[in-house]
């Protein structure tokens, strides 16, 4: 999902290797995550993802 979207809720996440910001709607608590390994479509592989916050508290445009 882009980031770009204004009523867009779950967690804004960071691919570590990419830069690439993203929202992950899922409904369980990733506040004491600092990481999750998951699959980016720019590297268009499995990579670790920095734990940005909760997108809907955040600007996300």
């Amino acid at each position: 999902m882009d980031v770009g979207r204004s009523s867009t809720r779950g967690w804004l996440v960071k691919c570590t290797t990419c830069g690439t910001k993203w929202v992950l709607e899922v409904s369980f608590d990733l506040r004491e995550s600092k990481l999750i390994y998951h699959y980016c479509k720019v590297c268009g592989k499995n990579t670790f993802h920095e734990v940005l916050g909760r997108a809907d508290k955040m600007n996300v445009e």
